[in-house]
């Protein structure tokens, strides 16, 4: 049986799919096994209270059941994970493949055959799994820079102002204002970005230091433009800093931040077919980006993303607070107007 004569006569749309199904068989790891292979490597500790003083508390629906003796609570191996709740396995398996292609939503949605509101909860929960690669100790020179995006209620239902038909009815201020959200954004030389919500409006030693503080050790080198909140904050922080102003002659070529710049355009790039971001979900989307960027050299991607899942016993409750962590953003902000 010639294969390669069989895929021929395929059309384009059978293609497709049988490459899907190949990338799901090949790629993606069983949750079962992906469990087994970690708890080998750690103890499996409550979900709830972090104690490792555990013990078996018999099955259900085929899944190992435990109690803590600490808190009382029982809890199984996906508990508190993105796929806590999960009935439709198989398919939210299938969704991760169009995760890694950031497919869209209404997409995504009539190619599984899901209903939409089911894949925008799907996705939000694995958006709240990836936040713990969004934020790992930096390593060598260290670039960074803030970023402004307009602050977009897109989705919202209680507006005090009339909804814009289109982006150009939107009067915001040029550059830096209390209309935008301020981003950090920051990278090593070695694959390993950041993105993060600093606060509204312009950003201040307290929004560096909660954004990227405990990333930055005394042994690294850092490298922005001239903002004066990023001077005074490496100034606290005793770390070497290097400033300059772009446009003019670089002394030292090793110190630049053309890689911090490459990310910003790269993000604007992926982000567009989105039409718009609510900032809500902000945060979400700039952890699936970071995750995109780390993994785009590897030849595993499906199973990085499985393994994130599966090991982020905290995703549901980050999935629980976006509706708070907004709040908190936005609130101090419209109580000083």
């Amino acid at each position: 049986m010639d294969l390669r004569n069989i895929i021929k006569e395929l059309s384009q749309e059978q293609k497709e799919e049988l490459a899907q199904l190949l990338n799901r068989d090949l790629n993606i790891p069983k949750s079962n096994q992906l469990i087994t292979d970690l708890n080998r490597n750690r103890p499996v500790s409550c979900p709830h209270c972090e104690s490792i003083d555990i013990y078996g508390h018999g099955t259900y629906k085929s899944r190992k059941r435990y109690k803590c003796k600490s808190c009382t609570k029982t809890f199984n191996d996906l508990t508190g994970t993105a796929m806590d709740g999960i009935k439709k396995v198989e398919k939210f398996q299938d969704y991760l493949v169009l995760m890694i292609e950031s497919m869209s939503i209404r997409k995504a949605s009539k190619k599984l055959e899901v209903n939409v509101k089911t894949i925008f909860d799907w996705r939000h929960k694995l958006l709240s799994s990836l936040s713990i690669l969004n934020g790992e100790e930096f390593s060598g020179i260290v670039e960074c820079d803030d970023k402004q995006l307009d602050i977009n209620n897109k989705g919202g239902r209680e507006l005090e102002r009339n909804p814009y038909k289109r982006p150009s009815d939107r009067q915001a201020k040029r550059g830096v204002s209390n209309d935008k959200v301020s981003i950090m954004v920051a990278t090593d030389r070695n694959n390993n970005p950041m993105m993060r919500i600093a606060k509204v409006g312009r950003i201040d030693t307290e929004s560096v230091e909660k954004t990227m503080g405990a990333l930055i050790k005394p042994e690294n080198v850092l490298c922005s433009d001239s903002h004066p909140s990023i001077i005074k904050w490496a100034k606290e922080k005793e770390v070497e800093h290097h400033t300059f102003i772009a446009s003019k002659h670089i002394k030292n070529k090793c110190y630049h931040v053309q890689h911090v710049n490459s990310i910003d355009n790269l993000y604007e790039r992926w982000v567009k077919p989105f039409y718009g971001v609510s900032t809500k979900y902000l945060s979400g989307y700039l952890n699936w980006f970071v995750f995109l960027q780390k993994i785009k050299n590897s030849r595993s991607q499906i199973a990085d993303i499985a393994r994130i899942i599966v090991k982020n016993a905290k995703a549901m409750n980050t999935y629980k607070s976006i509706e708070e962590n907004y709040k908190e953003l936005t609130i101090p902000h419209y109580s000083k107007t």
